[in-house]
This record gives structure tokens, sequence and C-alpha cells, in this order.
């Protein structure tokens, strides 16, 4: 078993939770930090952050015992080895979609004889404890995101390749390619039914898997079917959503104040 945080509380069925950070800042990503959340994972993909401003929050994160991921843009060695080198836990890769990728994905996540990383960890040697080029393999969490009908297609491939520790599911991504609206808390039917899929072929094959989610019920309802990790939100959708409450909330007041003169 891999030294990994996260994967020792899966394998005694604890479900983790991790929180998304879509928003450039240190500070709201230390605020999230000490929430108490499982992981925190830094959104490269959509989320407005580079590479400084993810080092940044890393370093803001490290403050806690919290797990850091980054979901990178794309597979691209230079945005995956370069982001593994600044001392991530774990990284989240989206669109693979078939055996070929998860295995370049594998060749810039891990260093030889493993894989094709080139060494380099500027920041990664200070975060990890002993030498970082002998326990960087055993030590670093790699995922491919399942979101497309492709990914589908050649779900046993995937997932067949050693060095994929986990899968996770982007639920909006997965709907639009099967056709239907993209939404997360997914509940129509067909969409469904391959969610369900996603999991227990992942879980044939001893792997993990986490899936994106809008509401805590969702999620809740995730875990009970046996997802290992789930996200909730993120750190802007929290933000829009406690400011529409107080919003709506005074507003309503001033209202109820106004039709009582």
């Amino acid at each position: 078993m891999k030294n990994h945080q996260l994967i020792k509380a899966w394998e005694n069925k604890q479900t983790t939770l991790n929180g998304w950070l879509s928003m450039p800042e240190a500070f709201s990503a230390e605020i999230m930090a000490h929430q108490g959340f499982d992981s925190l994972t830094i959104d490269m993909q959509h989320g407005i952050n580079d590479y400084l401003k993810a080092v940044d929050m890393l370093r803001a994160i490290n403050t806690t015992s919290t797990t850091t991921m980054v979901r990178v843009p794309w597979l691209d060695p230079a945005h995956v080895m370069k982001i593994l080198d600044a001392g991530v836990d774990g990284i989240i890769c989206p669109m693979i979609n078939n055996k070929e990728e998860a295995q370049k994905l594998v060749e810039y996540s891990y260093y030889p004889p493993m894989g094709k990383r080139s060494f380099g960890p500027i920041r990664a040697k200070y975060v990890f404890e002993g030498n970082y080029a002998q326990i960087a393999n055993n030590s670093i969490l790699i995922v491919a995101m399942i979101e497309t009908k492709e990914a589908l297609d050649n779900l046993d491939d995937i997932l067949s390749v050693d060095g994929i520790d986990a899968v996770y599911i982007g639920p909006a991504d997965l709907s639009f390619n099967l056709g239907y609206e993209p939404k997360f808390d997914q509940e129509e039917a067909f969409v469904f039914e391959k969610i369900i899929h996603i999991l227990k072929t992942a879980k044939k094959y001893n792997k993990y898997a986490g899936i994106h989610n809008a509401s805590v019920e969702y999620a809740l309802k995730m875990k009970a079917l046996g997802f290992d990790f789930v996200t909730v939100g993120s750190d802007a959708n929290f933000m829009i959503k406690a400011a529409n409450e107080v919003f709506s909330a005074f507003h309503n007041k001033n209202k109820e104040e106004k039709s009582s003169y």
C-alpha cells in the first residue's frame, strides 16, 4: 500500500471529504485548510489559478495537515511535472480517455523506472520527509478523471494501468458528453447508471473512486454507495451561497419592516 494519508483512510473504509479551490488566494486556501477538510484540490484547469498562485496556496495549506491536491490543466508533462516539483501530495488529471493517455499520465508522474519524470523537486524536497528521489513514487497520489464517452468505452483498459491510483468523476462533462445537461448531482437515470458503472469497475480493479458534488445530500448518497472520496462545492460557491443568503435575508427583513408601517 502506498504511504499516502488518503489511501490509508480509504483502506480503513473511511470516505474522505475533499475541498475545491477555484480562487487564486493563499488566504482563502488557508481558511479552507483550517476547516477540517481531509484534502484540498487547487483547480488549475477551470479555476483562476496559475503556477505561482498555486505555490502560495500550497504553502498556506501546509500550515495544516490537510492533504494537498492539484487538478492540472491537461495531460501535459510540463504541467504535471512542474506542479509535482512544487510539493503536492497528488494530482488529478482531466479528460483521460484511453489506455495510452493513462500510461502517459503515469510516465509524467513517476520517476524511473516506473515513469519518465524529470528530477528537480524544487520545493517537494523540503515538503516531504526523507529522500524525495527514493520516496516520491510511493508517496504521491495519481487520479485520472473519467468524464467522456470514450473513457467509458475504454474504462477497463484505463483502470488496468499500473500507477493510476484512483478515478474521479466529473459529472458535468460526463453528462454533457452523453447528451445531457452538464450538471452535478445527476439524477438522470442513464447518466447515473454510468456513474455506478465507473464506481463498480474501479473497485473491480482495486482502484479508488471519487466524485464531484453540488450538495452535501448528494455527497452523502455517493458515500453510501461506496465512493472513497467526495467533493462538495468550492470556495467560490461557498462565498456566493453565503453572500446570497445574507443579501436575501436582509432584503426580506426590510420588506417585512416596510409592510408593518
